[in-house]
């Protein structure tokens, strides 16, 4: 049998301690306890402190009962096999300003699409090490290669936008150094027994004055599997406007722009598969169209099946089972009683 607190015990106890005092101390059982040891009492005396003795043993025994809660007693359930494996998942996400646009799944934000599928991907790829890189102005390495899948999809909740006042337009190829360098250290981390599995996700647009994108070949001998995600759609989604992304109501929620003759426009964003098709066919890998979620199902059965080709047994691993509910109910009984006696107190 193990303990694993949920509030440390020191803190507990202290919190214990503070409120076996406040029952035993209030001013109703000083009144009718010690205000009245030598002096004689009533039937009716007798009967009320009975009452309050029964009431305080009974809040008294609650407190005890949710301090052995909070030490959360779990015994063992077994063994299993750890699993481990040499698939490495690497995410490229795409942070600029056209993340924003409408049209995922409908009218939802291609960024809202992008977490979802991400932690969807996580969920269907455990037993692999996860990585995060984003690109936008700039190109940088969220986390290092981490088998925790909870830090993994934490981190890519975490993802924020570039904000479109200080934007400078987008470049793809701002992310290519980064990537580069991120498998090729990991490669010799690891000794060259690693598999990479890369998502590259953006909408594929380039809106970098005179930037055309630049050929991420070199990179295609470290990548075994994954696909490049692209996010919008060919006739474009509505921008929306950082500054009053939370004032969806205002005359200025999405961005605009004036053409020639003075004529306030929507700024669109729209999917450019001609740059997305590219990139896949630099990387070997296949291009895929997320407009919901499903589109990613059978990529990642086949990915599934690496994975398990390439697990291998590790340590055995004791798992241990909560029993905390075996005190719960009593503290629900006991607490039952309680508000029945408060209640005819009124």
């Amino acid at each position: 049998m193990i303990i694993k607190p949920i509030i440390p015990i020191w803190l507990m106890s202290i919190i214990c301690l503070i409120i076996i005092f406040l029952i035993l101390f209030d001013k109703p059982f000083k009144e009718k306890i010690s205000n009245k040891i030598g002096n004689e009492k009533t039937d009716r005396q007798k009967e009320l402190i009975k009452k309050q003795i029964i009431s305080s043993g009974i809040k008294i025994l609650i407190v005890i009962l949710m301090f052995i809660i909070n030490l959360r007693f779990m015994i063992p359930n077994g063994e299993s096999t750890a699993l481990s494996s040499d698939l490495s998942v690497l995410f490229v996400v795409d942070t600029s300003v056209s993340m924003r646009a409408l049209d995922y799944n409908g009218n939802k934000e291609r960024m809202e699409g992008v977490i979802n599928d991400c932690c969807y991907i996580i969920d269907e790829l455990s037993g692999s090490k996860y990585s995060i890189i984003t690109f936008g102005d700039t190109a940088q390495r969220v986390i290092p290669f981490t088998t925790d899948s909870d830090m993994a999809q934490a981190e890519i909740k975490a993802i924020k936008l570039e904000n479109d006042s200080y934007a400078k337009g987008t470049s793809i190829n701002v992310v290519k150094e980064v990537l580069k360098k991120t498998l090729e250290d990991e490669q010799k981390r690891q000794n060259g027994d690693t598999k990479f599995v890369v998502f590259f996700i953006t909408d594929g647009e380039i809106t970098k004055e005179g930037e055309r994108l630049s050929s991420f070949s070199e990179m295609k001998t470290y990548i075994s599997d994954g696909a490049v995600l692209g996010y919008g759609t060919i006739d474009g989604g509505k921008m929306i406007n950082s500054s009053y992304v939370d004032n969806p109501d205002s005359d200025y929620y999405y961005k605009y722009y004036y053409d020639n003759n003075y004529k306030r426009i929507t700024a669109l964003s729209k999917l450019d598969e001609k740059n997305l098709k590219q990139i896949s066919a630099d990387l070997g890998i296949d291009y895929i169209q997320m407009n919901k979620q499903d589109n990613i199902n059978d990529k990642l059965k086949s990915i599934r099946e690496q994975i398990i080709n390439s697990q291998s047994a590790g340590d055995k691993i004791k798992s241990y089972q909560d029993i905390y509910f075996y005190f719960a109910i009593p503290l629900v009984i006991l607490l039952t009683i309680n508000f029945i006696i408060q209640k005819r107190r009124i």
